[in-house]
């Protein structure tokens, strides 16, 4: 089968970090062909500087890329602008993937939903964070019943930046603005990869550096509720999961996970090493040796009630993949 040709709206660090580095380790699924960039002109332009390589088709509007030939587009504009790129492109019958967060609103999600249904395409949102290696590898744990009757989880995305953020969009008072959109939608994933939808949600968003857009939150704290499910392993309990993300948080390393159990409890702090790994190699990281391994000082601890505590080694990406693909079998 042909690679699937495809087109990316946005050149920024989403794609150059996120996504491209992806498309290109994989020739035989992916064949980068079009960029929308919208400040390109025929002299000048980011992506093709960047791959000159790959003899990029650069363009400044989506209607210019859909008359290219592609089967796929890559969403990766601003968040208020998901909806429209995304309708544009299925509604042209080419299939999408679009960065997280999906849409700013639900019924903008279900109505994309039911056109790439009805055309029979695919549409996927981009939640790279359920490949994190320390994520996986606290997957495979929950997997082996290692928590034994699970209480309370926690995914949390704290940093430290008492300034408003360089792209002036992600704290606009604009839809889909806000650390909840951001980064918020990295840790709600997680936990309803983990433990689907939850029965009640209580929460608070909230500015609370005070600067910018006094509506527009920079923290967040989101409980999701889950009854006990008895004739599950491991849920007999009422389940507490909680997706925080903080601003000021001075910490270093920053915390990450934190999951209590009848058997076991588990800390695990300091974020996945891809990211870093991708800013300072470019696309060529993913295929050299150590991509996504975790230095062994950052490994997470695991409290055990019989054994007291001991060290929890992040798994290699690969082995991590490959454990939590066999216990879906």
């Amino acid at each position: 089968m042909a690679p699937t040709k495809v087109a990316v709206v946005g050149f920024g660090m989403s794609a150059t970090v996120f996504h491209i580095p992806f498309i290109l380790s994989l020739p035989d699924k992916f064949e980068l062909k079009v960029v929308v960039e919208r400040s390109a002109t025929p002299d000048k332009s980011k992506a093709r500087d960047k791959y000159p390589h790959l003899g990029l088709t650069v363009v400044n509007t989506l209607e210019q890329a859909l008359a290219e030939d592609i089967d796929a587009v890559w969403v990766l504009a601003p968040n208020a602008e998901h909806f429209a790129y995304c309708k544009q492109a299925l509604e042209a019958g080419k299939h999408v993937v679009v960065e997280k967060p999906f849409t700013p609103t639900s019924q903008e999600a279900y109505e994309l939903a039911r056109i790439a249904h009805e055309k029979g395409l695919v549409l996927a949102v981009y939640q790279n964070r359920r490949w994190d290696a320390d994520f996986l590898t606290l997957k495979d744990l929950l997997a082996k019943g290692e928590f034994g009757e699970l209480s309370e989880f926690e995914s949390s995305f704290d940093r430290y930046k008492n300034v408003l953020n360089a792209k002036q969009w992600k704290e606009a008072d604009i839809p889909g603005a806000g650390a909840a959109y951001d980064l918020g939608s990295h840790v709600i994933d997680q936990i309803l990869d983990l433990f689907g939808p939850p029965q009640r949600i209580t929460g608070l968003v909230r500015n609370s550096r005070l600067i910018g857009v006094p509506t527009v939150p920079d923290s967040f704290h989101i409980q999701l509720h889950y009854d006990a499910l008895p004739s599950v392993p491991g849920r007999s309990l009422p389940l507490l999961a909680t997706a925080r993300g903080s601003i000021l948080s001075l910490e270093a390393p920053q915390p990450r996970f934190r999951v209590r159990g009848t058997q076991a409890s588990f800390v695990k702090t300091g974020v996945d090493a891809q990211e870093a790994q991708l800013v300072a190699g470019g696309p060529e990281a993913v295929s050299k040796e150590g991509f996504a391994v975790e230095p062994k000082e950052q490994s997470g601890t695991l409290y055990r009630l019989e054994g007291g505590p001991a060290a929890c080694a992040t798994l290699p990406l690969s082995l991590a993949v490959a454990l939590c693909r066999a216990s879906r079998t």
